[in-house]
């Protein structure tokens, strides 16, 4: 399972607290009083599309394993605000099915939150979205993937993956990126940045041999907004036994520092179980996007 596959479903997300009369939801029922001090009353829900896309299937290479996301920002003063944005476990088996747990309130630092749980089954052809409050298994018939795929960056589709390389995800701008250089949408305009890129000597990260790549990007002046040049740099660690991303860091004088991280790393068969909805869950086929909704 790789990184990028974590945003790969989620259409929409809303959620909305309400403490008390007034608090944003619905008003506390008479007979359950908001106590001063209690954590709110939380409600959320998620919106995602029938999508019928597998991506190919790893096979011989179990594990499981812990993703966390850290976000470290420096302030003016030398202030490091440091959150915890996203901590997903994630299973797969010898056969190439997966498994994702994450939080449905992707919100920093956040506890508490209702599971979010995908199942991908490229032996059966399905994959599920599991309801874990009302005991619901959201089938969907899934279908191989094409020959094309999406290039994702920081959440957003940015190029599409062509025969001939990566293409503009745009109606129209069609031709390959430019040499040495890597067009990104957004906000509905198109920049072209410079890169280099250098591999790293292996490493053994989480107990696990990793092949590390370095890219940096230089934003030049006036690209957006800027009245100077400044440097993304971005690292990359892939295992190449287990095909999946050990580790990433992105430091953006923007944004700050962000790390993506598999730790507890177990290279044994998952449990069966976890790759089929629960005995008591009801399957229902979906075709079309489906809504999650939650309670607390």
């Amino acid at each position: 399972m790789k990184f990028r596959d974590l945003g790969l479903f989620l259409v929409a997300i809303s959620a909305a607290f309400a403490q008390g009369v007034g608090g944003g939801g619905p008003a506390t029922p008479a007979s359950e009083p908001q106590v001063r001090g209690a954590p709110a009353r939380v409600s959320a829900s998620i919106t995602l599309p029938a999508d019928r896309f597998l991506a190919p299937a790893v096979t011989g290479a179990p594990y499981s394993g812990e993703q966390i996301q850290e976000h470290v920002q420096t302030l003016s003063d030398g202030t490091h605000i440091t959150e915890t944005q996203l901590h997903t476990k994630i299973y797969r088996d010898s056969q190439g099915r997966t498994r994702t747990e994450r939080p449905l309130m992707m919100l920093p630092n956040e506890e508490g939150s209702p599971l979010l749980v995908e199942i991908a089954d490229p032996v059966a052809g399905v994959r599920y979205t599991l309801d874990t409050q009302n005991k619901v298994a959201h089938r969907v018939l899934a279908q191989p993937p094409g020959t094309q795929g999406m290039i994702y960056r920081q959440g957003v589709i940015t190029a599409q993956l062509g025969p001939s390389g990566p293409v503009v995800a745009a109606p129209s701008l069609t031709s390959p990126a430019p040499p040495g250089g890597i067009v990104e949408a957004r906000q509905g305009q198109f920049h072209a940045r410079n890169y280099t890129e250098e591999k790293l000597p292996p490493q053994t990260i989480e107990g696990v041999l990793a092949e590390g790549t370095r890219r940096t990007t230089v934003v030049a002046e006036g690209t957006e907004g800027n009245d100077r040049p400044f440097v993304i740099t971005e690292e990359t660690w892939m295992s190449p036994d287990l095909k999946v991303m050990v580790l990433s860091k992105t430091d953006d004088p923007r944004r700050g520092e962000t790390t993506m991280k598999l730790t507890n790393i177990s290279r044994n068969e998952p449990d069966p179980s976890l790759f089929q909805p629960p005995p008591d869950y009801q399957v229902v086929d979906e075709t079309g996007q489906f809504t999650i909704r939650y309670n607390q």
